[in-house]
């Protein structure tokens, strides 16, 4: 069972970080450290009723390379339900 539990917890990370990295290649951000950190977990009920693990992640991208900014995501079950990332037309931060 916690070899399940593990197992199952590190395909929902990878997935989420490929999500984060999709969504900072798109705004044309560098994904900074290489990985996501897992900030809640929780039991949620999905849309066909069931019940789904539900599990929010924190990332950091940087738009100069100097600068940290923190973007979010949310999966239940293998779903992505929202993402708070970098968006192409932010203005980049003053030199």
């Amino acid at each position: 069972l916690i070899a399940l539990l593990w197992s199952e917890s590190r395909a929902a990370a990878e997935l989420a970080t490929h999500y984060g990295r999709q969504a900072c290649a798109r705004a044309g951000v560098q994904w900074l450290d290489q990985s996501v950190a897992l900030s809640k977990i929780a039991l949620r009920r999905a849309h066909d009723g069931r019940m789904r693990v539900f599990r929010q992640y924190r990332f950091e991208y940087s738009w100069q390379g100097e600068d940290r900014h923190q973007g979010s995501l949310a999966l239940l079950g293998r779903e992505l339900q929202w993402i708070s990332a970098p968006q192409r037309d932010e203005p980049a931060a003053p030199l």
